[in-house]
């Protein structure tokens, strides 16, 4: 239960840091559909922080959950490399992406057999 704990604090945490992203990105852009996706991720993060950061109910299904969305995201990003021109998709976040997928569904499998 330890891996999925931290995984869960960890996303959480880094999730919500995108604000500072976020911030610098619309003082450049303005409002683009990237920003979405960085709201996303900082709702996703704060929620995770508030309802996740000391349950060990969202310790044990969370890393499955988000590893198994995350790593469609990034199977989408590599079948469909920049799709639409979002940056969602591009090389980088796809990497990301299957970073925090696969960690995800490695922790999440882990726990699932205990």
């Amino acid at each position: 239960m330890n891996l999925s704990k931290w995984y869960t604090r960890i996303i959480g945490v880094f999730f919500a840091l995108i604000v500072i992203s976020l911030g610098l990105d619309y003082m450049q852009f303005g409002f683009r559909p990237e920003t979405m996706h960085k709201i996303f991720h900082i709702s996703l993060g704060v929620i995770v922080i508030l309802f996740g950061w000391n349950n060990r109910n969202w310790w044990h299904g969370f890393p499955l959950a988000n590893g198994a969305f995350f790593t469609f995201v990034a199977l989408f990003g590599f079948l469909f490399p920049d799709f639409a021109n979002l940056d969602a998709f591009n090389t980088t976040d796809t990497i990301l992406h299957s970073i925090v997928g696969l960690s995800g569904l490695g922790i999440g499998i882990i726990n699932y057999k205990k």
